[in-house]
């Protein structure tokens, strides 16, 4: 009986501990995306600034509906997906071709002076570290 109480305890951790690594995949998606929050302003020659807000995201596409909507991974422990309305007449779009749910994109959210949004989506690979601008 003690015989087999070994062999039972391993065949039990590794039954759980491969298990474990499918459940951490999506977290380790993740943790391979990042997000970039930036603000600038400009100073023409009248003495007026222009503000410009851009939020960069890197990520994985979770789902994609063309012209309807866009659900990206993103860092943080509280919200793992960020969702965008591709359908608001008020926004400017530029949305790459073939996007498919599983590749990496890099999604720009930019806000001018007047309160226009654009929303920029380009293809991205994994391997990036980086994609500040």
């Amino acid at each position: 009986m003690k015989m087999l109480i070994a062999p039972c305890c391993a065949a039990a951790l590794a039954l759980f501990g491969s298990y474990s690594g499918f459940a951490q995949d999506k977290s380790a998606d993740s943790k391979q995306s990042h997000e970039v929050q930036q603000e600038s302003r400009t100073t023409n020659g009248n003495h007026s600034a222009t503000k410009v807000t851009t939020d960069t995201i890197r990520g994985k596409v979770e789902a994609y509906e063309p012209g309807k909507t866009l659900k990206v991974t993103v860092p943080g422990k509280l919200v793992s997906t960020k969702s965008f309305d591709l359908n608001d007449k008020d926004w400017t779009y530029h949305v790459a071709n073939n996007l498919k749910p599983g590749q990496w994109v890099t999604v720009k959210e930019r806000t001018d002076n007047n309160g226009h949004k654009t929303l920029t989506v380009q293809h991205a690979s994994k391997a990036a570290n980086s994609t500040t601008e």
